[in-house]
């Protein structure tokens, strides 16, 4: 396999920005055909540089970087994500969402990558504060994902079920109250998006957080926004 051809550096770049994805996926956010994304997958994989799981039935494979196909992606900052039966569904989601906002011009990461930016940067960049940890430090909320740009980042939800309402409200008030990002975008199935609108009423949040059905993913109102993009080095 050509490790440094262009194709194969657009997934590597893509899985180490937003985690993990479908082949589906992979071929519409880096403009490639299925059968080239299949035949480079299937490269990767033997080169131990990604890894694939078929944990729900009927979904597609997800697809995830090793530390070694971290490392080809230049980004050994990077910790290997960890995929779960009980979070696949929600990867998958997260992986569509992130190939449509792309799609709509939006530099996009993961949360994955948001964690080795906070931790490089030694405080957070686009994460809620929501309560105290255990140890007596300030407890943060990360979002799926984080649309990057010359202002304030915007924050990115993909709720597909719904949380109990406590920790709902809890979520969307430290969203509210945060200025590290410009705004915040839910993109939620329908049981999830009448949960949200509860939480939002309830915390009095609606002018700094959108609610959008799942089916429309890429939308985005226009949030204003103030901080900048964060290095990957």
């Amino acid at each position: 396999m050509h490790t440094h051809d262009r194709p194969t550096h657009a997934i590597l770049d893509w899985l180490a920005a937003i985690g993990a994805g479908s082949a589906g996926e992979l071929a519409a956010a880096c403009c490639l055909s299925p059968r080239a994304t299949g035949a480079r997958l299937r490269a990767m994989e033997d080169a131990g540089l990604s890894r694939s799981l078929r944990l729900l039935h009927g979904a597609p494979a997800l697809h995830a970087l090793t530390r070694r196909g971290l490392r080809a992606a230049g980004r050994p900052e990077l910790d290997p994500l960890s995929i779960s039966a009980s979070g696949f569904a929600h990867l998958l989601a997260v992986g569509r969402v992130a190939v449509a906002l792309g799609n709509a011009g939006q530099q996009v990461g993961g949360e994955h990558e948001l964690r080795a930016f906070e931790r490089a940067e030694g405080r957070p960049l686009a994460s809620a504060e929501v309560g105290l940890a255990r140890d007596g430090t300030v407890a943060l909320h990360r979002p799926d994902l984080v649309c990057w740009r010359a202002g304030a980042p915007i924050a990115i939800e993909v709720e597909l079920t719904v949380k109990a309402p406590a920790r709902l409200r809890t979520i969307v008030r430290g969203w509210a109250r945060s200025r590290l990002v410009g705004g915040v975008a839910y993109y939620a199935t329908p049981a999830a998006e009448r949960a949200l609108r509860r939480a939002l009423r309830s915390e009095s949040a609606g002018d700094r957080i959108a609610v959008i059905p799942l089916d429309r993913a890429g939308e985005l109102p226009g949030f204003r926004s103030t901080s900048s993009i964060p290095s990957a080095a």
